[in-house]
């Protein structure tokens, strides 16, 4: 049985804050040289499965318009 402070939901992992942060770092810096870079790109050069990468950010527009509000 899971233990959680919200019934339903599952805990984050421990590493999810900076597997998120790490992935907006890299998009950042990949974006800048290649505006066209694909997301599989991005999630190889930082380091992350694709899946972890779809699971912080499900399309290529919901990244970039985290990177244009500067969310962490």
């Amino acid at each position: 049985m899971q233990t959680t402070d919200t019934p339903g939901r599952t805990p984050q992992r421990k590493d999810a804050h900076s597997n998120r942060r790490r992935i907006l770092a890299t998009a950042r810096q990949k974006l800048r040289s290649d505006p066209d870079t694909s997301l599989d790109s991005i999630a190889q050069a930082a380091g992350v499965a694709r899946r972890t990468l779809y699971g912080h950010f499900p399309s290529r527009h919901a990244l970039i318009a985290d990177l244009t509000q500067g969310r962490p």
